[in-house]
């Protein structure tokens, strides 16, 4: 059983990853910036973070055997509307990721890119080793970076990575704004189906569960589907397939991905993998899935301005959830209590023994503080970390809010020997034996 890495798990092609390293007898581990609502945490170790940080990944890798790096901001239209943050995201966290492998020896990268590097190929048929165009569309030159820097990484530091150029994914748990959902949903709702420009561009379409599939097999030493359709075609299957309606034709949009058929020999060659849902079934699987769901969780028409401040409002309620659990800004939240209600009483002793003896005690809590907040625990054990933290820190307050000055001065002076004691054991415990729980580097 390996234990495997998923950056972006709790997303919708890393959810689908997720329940295929379950199936193929792996231990898969998330890395999003919030939990999956696919997957129990009591069933899935999930770790909240941000792959922008590298000592979040660094964490979150540590005892790997590989990592399957999904997390990037996926749709085109928000790196359209936010640039520099989405692009960060992108390259940043995928050198992130490279360089946490690195460091701790991990044996493989699987990269998850996209179709969308042939988006400025001239050609009407693509694989592997078709030269590429420098992009147009920041989606693209994100993508693509990611690519060349595991290249970099594989050269310089003999960091093993297996590149898989994903097909437009769709299926269950996809997002609305995505192309079938959105046509779909408007056809549900009676809607006509909007195509932008001529609908003459080419689409590479895989089903979400064979890819997964082909990223699990991935892991051990890329890919696309070979269903390939005009975004006209695309409309008409969805009519067929869902429910008849008008389909109607907008602006072309700027930079978008001309398309080309896609080859995946090589996958097929190498990994054994092909796409073996067909389109039309797919979308049908898509449909039913989506008449299953509550009426609730439904989503009958799509705004794009609305998904894209759902996405930003999710990304930074996942980010505040990661930063409010993280063990160390817990603890220096305790510190700055236990600080703040011992210092009141420190300036309210009258003599020298009571003063004497208030110190004794704020030395005997915030020196174990400061170890359990500054040590690196093993990710299984930093809700510990972060209670041991509050606990400390709650002794403090609750003594400092109950004892008088003179009161907590004779507890310090009186017991002297044994909180020294208790500082020096608790310090040196709670830095050395978590310390030898994490696992060695490279798993």
């Amino acid at each position: 059983m390996s234990a495997v890495l998923v950056t972006g798990g709790s997303g919708f092609i890393g959810s689908h990853v997720v329940d295929r390293l379950i199936a193929a007898g792996h231990r898969p581990r998330i890395l999003d910036t919030r939990a999956s609502e696919w997957h129990q945490r009591s069933e899935v170790e999930t770790l909240l973070g941000d792959i922008r940080r590298l000592d979040h990944v660094l964490r979150a890798a540590r005892g790997c055997d590989a990592i399957c790096h999904l997390a990037a901001v996926a749709d085109v239209a928000d790196v359209l509307a936010e640039p520099a943050g989405s692009t960060e995201l992108n390259a940043t966290g995928t050198l992130n990721v490279l360089e946490a492998a690195r460091q701790l020896s991990t044996p493989r990268v699987v990269y998850a890119s996209t179709v969308w590097v042939y988006s400025d190929v001239d050609a009407d048929e693509v694989d592997e080793e078709t030269l590429l165009a420098p992009p147009g569309h920041l989606y693209t030159a994100g993508k693509l970076a990611g690519e060349l820097f595991c290249r970099s990484y594989a050269e310089l530091y003999g960091v093993e990575s297996t590149i898989v150029r994903f097909g437009i994914p769709y299926g269950p748990r996809a997002r609305p704004a995505a192309v079938i959902p959105s046509f779909v949903a408007r056809a549900r709702a009676g809607e006509p189906l909007s195509i932008a420009g001529t609908g003459e561009q080419q689409r590479s379409f895989v089903y979400v569960e064979d890819l997964a599939d082909g990223v699990v097999r991935a892991l051990a030493p890329g890919g696309a589907g070979r269903d390939t359709v005009t975004i006209r075609g695309l409309a008409e299957i969805v009519r067929d397939e869902v429910a008849t309606v008008e389909i109607v034709h907008t602006p072309g949009r700027a930079g978008d991905l001309r398309g080309a058929t896609i080859r995946s020999d090589r996958a097929e060659r190498e990994l054994g993998w092909r796409a073996t849902t067909p389109l039309s079934e797919g979308v049908r699987r898509y449909a039913e899935w989506v008449a299953a769901q509550p009426p609730e969780t439904r989503v009958t028409t799509v705004v794009p301005s609305l998904s894209q401040r759902t996405a930003r409002a999710r990304s930074l309620t996942g980010r505040a959830a990661a930063a409010a659990l993280e063990p160390s800004r817990i603890g220096f939240v305790a510190l700055i209590a236990l600080v703040s209600s011992l210092l009141p009483a420190l300036a309210a002793t009258r003599d020298v023994g009571d003063a004497t003896g208030v110190t004794l005690l704020a030395v005997t809590l915030m020196v174990p503080l400061w170890s359990v907040t500054v040590t690196e625990w093993p990710i299984p054990l930093r809700r510990v970390q972060a209670a041991i933290a509050v606990f400390i820190g709650l002794i403090g307050v609750g003594l400092a809010a109950t004892l008088t000055p003179e009161h907590l001065g004779d507890l310090g002076e009186a017991h002297w020997t044994a909180e020294l004691t208790f500082t020096l054991l608790a310090a040196t415990a709670l830095r050395v034996v978590p310390a030898r729980l994490l696992p060695e580097e490279g798993g």
